[in-house]
């Protein structure tokens, strides 16, 4: 009885995490989503409200559990109040949210987000299967195909994730394709509506023609040269190339701590649902609502 104050009780916190985004998207809820949604038939009489399944889905990105078999008995194990709809049914009702969140995503970046003067754009591989399994996989056939990533040079089967963020880390729009798109093919559709008139990227968007495009746009391009190019040592600005890593430390983020690179589902819903509440909920640590 003299060591009591040894012991140490395990305690977890997902009632308060819960509580915390349930009063978060109860406010981003009433103001961004569409009325149609919220004013649809029998609305009144869903066992779990759009605002309650939306706070479930954002503490299963910060918890990061990829799997949502093993994240709905976890919560009906421990919050057994919350999870008062089958596994099937929690499936399908997530799925029909992506218009939701979709719109407060963009709600939120259109009403507080100061983006100054630059915007870095680069993209990031979404995997489907181990390499092994390339030329055998018969996930999304059709939509997903093989691609290179140069980062980790190697080859994968899947998508991939191009985005467009601040010089602080903010993501401000992205786009999904075949892993085989080049990345200067979706640059216009990108950078559509930024609001950042110099754009930052690497070597891999070099090439007249697309500084044209962007010119056309109103978008000042900026591609460090290869060092084998004409005048590489005068056009390589240091700072420059410093400040577009800050995206690649963005996406090391999201892999590690969200895992955006890792996506589980079989359905096109679900995988754009996934990579919209992974930057959804990325992008509320910008923001302190619950305060202001």
């Amino acid at each position: 009885m003299l060591n009591h104050l040894k012991f140490k009780q395990n305690r977890h916190e997902l009632q308060v995490s819960f509580h915390y985004f349930y009063q978060l998207c109860s406010l981003l809820y009433q103001r961004y989503c569409p009325r149609s949604v919220i004013e649809r038939r029998n609305v009144e009489h869903t066992k779990i409200t759009d605002i309650k399944l939306l706070a479930l889905l954002c503490l299963q990105v910060t918890l990061g559990i990829q799997s949502q078999r093993r994240f709905y008995y976890l919560m009906a194990a421990f919050m057994p109040r919350q999870m008062v709809v089958s596994r099937s049914r929690f499936n399908r009702r997530a799925q029909q949210l992506l218009a939701v969140v979709n719109a407060i995503r963009s709600g939120i970046t259109k009403d507080y987000t100061h983006s100054g003067d630059l915007a870095i754009i680069d993209s990031l591989p979404n995997p489907l299967c181990a390499k092994v399994r390339n030329f055998r996989v018969r996930i999304f056939a059709g939509k997903a195909n093989i691609g290179y990533n140069a980062t980790k040079k190697m080859p994968f089967y899947g998508f991939k994730t191009h985005m467009v963020v601040t010089a602080n880390g903010y993501i401000l729009n992205y786009v999904i394709t075949a892993a085989s798109v080049h990345d200067a093919k979706v640059a216009p559709e990108l950078i559509s509506g930024c609001p950042c008139p110099n754009i930052l990227a690497d070597v891999g968007y070099v090439g007249k023609k697309l500084k044209t495009s962007f010119r056309a746009l109103g978008y000042n391009l900026w591609t460090p040269y290869r060092s084998n190019m004409k005048g590489a040592k005068q056009h390589n600005k240091r700072q420059l190339k410093a400040l577009r890593r800050t995206i690649e430390s963005r996406f090391s983020i999201l892999a590690q701590q969200f895992g955006i690179e890792t996506n589980l589902t079989r359905s096109l819903f679900g995988f754009q649902l996934k990579i919209e509440l992974t930057i959804l909920v990325y992008n509320l640590g910008f923001f302190d609502f619950m305060t202001n």
